[in-house]
Order: C-alpha cells, then structure tokens, then sequence
C-alpha cells in the first residue's frame, strides 16, 4: 500500500509540475511575480545595511558565539491581524528570553528597549514591509498579493487586512535564511520563531529557550505535527493544500533547521509558491505552504511525531498530562501533550528527548500499517500490541 501510495504521489507530483512548466512556457507570465529565474540565483536576497553588517562583523571578530539563534520579526502597519497593543504584549512576552536573535522589524528602537538584557545576543535588521520578500528568486507584487486577497476561499477573503501580514507569513522562511547565511553568532542551528510563540504569557523570560540544540536532524528541517493523521483527509496526493486554516498537520509558529539546511529548504520552498500561483491556490496559509514543501521533497522535513512516550518512559506515566505552560515546561511536555497544539515546540527544544520522525515524502501509511500516527493518545496497549507485533515481523 505505502509503495503503490508513494507511485501515486510521485506520478500526481509529476503530472503537476509538467503542468507549471508548460503554463510558464505557453503564457510568459510577468517576470516580476511569476517566474523563477532559475539562472539569476539570489536575485531577492536582502542587503543588510552597513551597520547591521558592522554589528555582525564586531560579534564574530569578539568571538562570541552562541550554537543555536533564532530568527523572528515584528512590524508595525495599519489593519493587521491584531491589534498594535496585542501584538505588543506578545512581543514582550517572546523577546524577553535569554537565547541568541536576529529580529527583522521596521521600529527598531522599540525592539531594542525589548532586548536590553540581551544586547550581547541580539542583531537588529531594520526592514520595510516593502522590502519583504517570500524567496532569493521569487517576487510577488502588492497587486498580486491584492488580487490574492480577493480570490482566496479562507476566512480572510476580502477582509481589511493589510497584505503585509501575508508577506510576512509566506516569507518567514526567506527571513530566517537571510539570518543563517549573516550568522553573527556563528551558529549551526537556526530557528524560525513566530514573534507570538509565547503569547500565554512572559513565562521564559531571562530563560535560555533553546537547550537542547542538538535535536535538530543534521541534514534535514525539524517541524511537529499539531495533530494527528486522519486517514480519510490526509494523503500524498494532497500535494497542494488549500488555504483553510487550522486544517494542516504542521504548524508554522516555529521549525528548525542547521544553517546550511535553510537556503536548500527556501529553494524547495519558493517552487512550492510557484506551483500555488500557477494552480490558483492562495498564498495566505503558510502553514499549508510549509506542509506541500515536506511532502514533495523527500529527505527535506524531518516531523516530530506525537506519540514519542511510546517505550522512552515507564508505561505508568506514559499518559500523564500537562495542562498548563507551568506542568509542561517542568515536565518533558513534548512527551506528554503540551495545552496549545500550535506552541508545543518550545518544550522540546526546553527538554530534549530521543525522538521518533516522521518524513511525509516517504508516504502515508494506513491506520493499520501505523496505528500511532493516527491514535497516539488513544488505546495504549493496542498501541503497544501492535508496535510488538511490527517488530516481530521485522525480526522475522
């Protein structure tokens, strides 16, 4: 089944792709939205300014490193998701950690009062929303992100909200790649961090976040999955997700990856944004971007399956549960169930573990071939049964 699953997925990702490239052929569409110009490579890449390339050089040269940095942004504009004063209280319930920054905002004295106790840490890079991009090699216009606006299915049709909080959402990737290749820090790993990952609350402030680095794969992006598989929804022929929230498996408040994985990852995942122009699907999940990209690149994405307590820990406390930031972040809250599907990331870089993965590229299995998948907090021992009764087989 996995075999005829993955056939299926390859010819359906094919057919798609001769579809993209013949489209591109017969219609030239406008150079400046839709096309990938694969023989100018980094044509978008961003400039750091002077001084942020000064400020880079001056950490490196004082040799101070750090080996994990996050990267993450902040800006201020009219009509966004939120309010300014919500966006506000979560900008300071997130840069109040202790770990290592690079922070892309358009009111970069603001951010710097949020990171006055990490100054040493810290690399500020002025940016417009204007100057945001979604890849090296990809640009998307404010008319096109207008015109997205209007045809999109998602709850965000025809709202009033401002277009650069889609740019910012579908170039999350592009940002934290420009952060790996300044790496100020000298860092192997990189993270892309929504600026709202701790909006429950300054829970972690003056804490180093990220103690357990060394969870991220060496050649691949690390990304969980919020949710189970559902058999009947969730397949690899769903190469191109559609753009309603909330029904993907793979979040996209926060993923890592090592420094020389993200620009491998930006270019898989600029051709995903080409295939989504080019089939008319919206732009503005990103989540559904980042999920497309796993499934179709092979090796690329490495999820941090939800029933990581099976055989790691004693069978007593394997169901235990954390009901609040305070219980997960003092237990192993990747292991037993954080309280947010969405912000469940910080507890494994918080407490480590041994972790079981899972890459969509590969396949979908069915309930019966991986029972856990589907059910990881559901039936313990038919979970445990038939974990045995695989590695019987496998044995055997």
């Amino acid at each position: 089944m996995m075999n005829r699953n993955k056939l299926s997925r390859k010819r359906s990702i094919a057919i798609i792709l001769l579809a993209v490239i013949g489209i591109f052929a017969l219609c030239t569409p406008d150079l400046n939205t839709r096309y990938l110009k694969a023989n100018t490579r980094d044509a978008m890449k961003f400039e750091f300014s002077e001084e942020t390339l000064k400020q880079a050089a001056d950490f490196q040269q004082q040799g101070i490193t750090f080996n994990s940095t996050i990267a993450t942004a902040f800006f201020e504009f009219e009509n966004s998701h939120h309010s300014h004063e919500r966006y506000w209280g979560m900008a300071t319930c997130s840069l109040c950690i202790n770990d290592a920054m690079v922070i892309f905002t358009n009111v970069p004295e603001k951010i710097a009062q949020l990171r006055e106790h990490a100054k040493d840490r810290t690399v500020i890079v002025p940016m417009e929303p204007e100057d945001l991009q979604v890849g090296n090699d990809i640009h998307i216009s404010d008319e096109e992100w207008k015109r997205e606006q209007e045809t999109t299915t998602s709850a965000y049709k025809g709202a009033n909200i401002n277009i650069n909080l889609f740019k910012i959402w579908a170039g999350k990737s592009w940002m934290a790649t420009q952060a790996a290749e300044l790496n100020p820090f000298g860092s192997d790993v990189y993270h892309w961090m929504d600026v709202g990952h701790f909006r429950d609350g300054p829970n972690y402030c003056g804490e180093t976040v990220v103690r357990h680095p060394e969870i991220v794969p060496q050649d691949s992006m690390l990304m969980f999955m919020r949710r189970d598989l559902y058999e009947q929804f969730d397949h690899p022929e769903s190469v191109v997700v559609e753009d309603d929230f909330g029904s993907t498996f793979i979040p996209g408040g926060w993923f890592a990856g090592r420094a020389h994985v993200w620009p491998k990852f930006l270019q898989r995942f600029e051709e995903t944004i080409a295939m989504y122009l080019m089939t008319g699907v919206s732009l503005f999940e990103d989540q559904a971007l980042l999920e497309t990209t796993c499934i179709r690149n092979e090796g690329l994405c490495s999820l941090v399956r939800r029933d990581n307590h099976m055989g790691y820990v004693d069978p007593s406390e394997q169901f235990e549960k954390c009901n609040n930031w305070v219980e997960c972040k003092e237990k192993a809250g990747w292991r037993q169930g954080s309280p947010s599907n969405f912000f469940g990331m910080r507890y494994y870089f918080w407490h480590g573990g041994n972790f079981r993965f899972w890459d969509p590229a590969t396949g979908f299995p069915t309930e019966d071939q991986d029972f856990a998948l589907y059910h990881p907090f559901q039936d313990a021992e038919a979970t445990k049964r038939l974990l045995a009764r695989r590695l019987v087989k496998v044995k055997n």
